[in-house]
C-alpha cells in the first residue's frame, strides 16, 4: 500500500477517534460522570519532572531539535511533515480546547480541558522525531517513542491532570495532522518523499504489529478492571479505576505510535 493511501486512512481513522473520544468523554452525562470517578481516584500529585517539561520554549528548543536533524539529514519532505506536525498540532489543540469546544454543564464540570495540551506537546514532539531520523533509525527509534508517550499518558491520568478522554483526544489530533500532512507530499521534486529499502520498511512494519499487540493487551486489561469495577467484585477499590484508567490511555498511546510507524513503512506515492 502506497504512503498517501496509508496516511490517508490513518488521518481519516485518528479524526473518527477524537470525535467519538470528544462524544463519549465530554458531550454525555454518563462519559462525564464516569471520568469524574477517574478523578476522585487519582493521586492528585502536582510533582512531576516529565510534564513539568511542556513549556513554550521547550516546545521552541524541541522544534529547533527537529529542523536541525531534518536539515542535516537534507531530508526535506521529512523536515516539512515534521514542523507541520508539531506546530498545527500545538495550535489546534489549544484553539480547540480554549475557543471551538464546549463542555456541556451536566453539574459536573463546566470547564472544557480537552483535548490535553500536554499529551499533544508530546506526542507531537516524539512523532516529528521519529519522522525525521534516518530510515533505518526508525524501527530503533519507534519503541522510544511509543514508551515515552505510554509514560505521559498514564502520568496526566494517575496524577489528576487530565480526564482520560483529553488525554486520548490530544493522541489522535496529534496522529489526524500528521498523516494529513504526510498525505500531502508532493510526489515529485524538492519535497518529495525520500524512498526507504525494503529492509527498513519491513522491520518498522514489524516493530509497529509488536506496538498493536501491546496496545491491544493494554486495551483489554483496561476494560477488563474497568467491568470488574463498576459491574463487579471490585466496585469498592478505586484502584482499579485508576489502573483501568492508566491502561487504556497507554494503550491508546500505543495504537496511535504504531499508526505512525505502519504510515511511515509504506513505500513511496508514485
Amino acid at each position: 500500500m502506497a504512503s498517501r493511501t496509508r496516511s490517508i486512512l490513518t488521518a481519516v481513522v485518528a479524526a473518527l477517534g477524537f470525535g467519538v473520544a470528544f462524544y463519549m468523554g465530554v458531550q454525555t452525562h454518563l462519559g462525564q460522570r464516569v471520568e469524574e470517578r477517574v478523578l476522585d481516584s487519582s493521586i492528585y500529585s502536582e510533582r512531576s519532572p516529565l510534564l513539568a517539561l511542556v513549556t513554550v520554549p521547550n516546545l521552541a528548543i524541541a522544534l529547533g531539535v527537529v529542523l536541525v536533524l531534518g536539515v542535516a539529514r537534507r531530508a526535506w519532505a521529512d523536515t516539512a511533515v515534521a514542523a507541520v506536525a508539531m506546530g498545527l498540532s500545538n495550535v489546534f489543540g489549544q484553539l480547540l480546547k480554549h475557543q471551538i469546544l464546549q463542555r456541556p454543564d451536566f453539574s459536573i464540570d463546566t470547564v472544557n480541558t480537552f483535548p490535553s495540551g500536554h499529551t499533544i506537546a508530546f506526542t507531537s514532539t516524539a512523532f516529528a522525531l521519529v519522522i525525521v531520523l534516518p530510515h533505518v533509525v526508525r524501527p530503533l527509534a519507534l519503541p522510544l517513542a511509543a514508551a515515552v508517550a505510554g509514560i505521559v499518558c498514564a502520568q496526566l491520568v494517575v496524577f489528576g491532570w487530565h480526564r482520560p478522554s483529553d488525554v486520548v483526544g490530544g493522541v489522535l489530533l496529534v496522529v489526524a495532522v500528521t498523516a494529513a500532512a504526510n498525505a500531502l507530499r508532493p510526489a515529485r521534486g524538492r519535497f518529495a518523499q525520500r524512498a526507504a529499502k525494503a529492509p527498513a520498511r519491513r522491520a518498522l512494519n514489524l516493530v509497529a504489529l509488536i506496538i498493536a499487540i501491546a496496545a491491544a493487551v493494554a486495551i483489554a486489561l483496561a476494560g477488563t478492571l474497568a467491568a470488574l469495577h463498576l459491574l463487579g467484585p471490585l466496585e469498592d477499590s478505586a484502584w482499579t479505576l485508576t489502573v483501568a484508567a492508566a491502561s487504556g490511555v497507554i494503550g491508546g498511546a500505543l495504537a496511535s505510535s504504531a499508526a505512525i510507524g505502519w504510515m511511515l513503512a509504506a513505500r513511496r506515492s508514485r
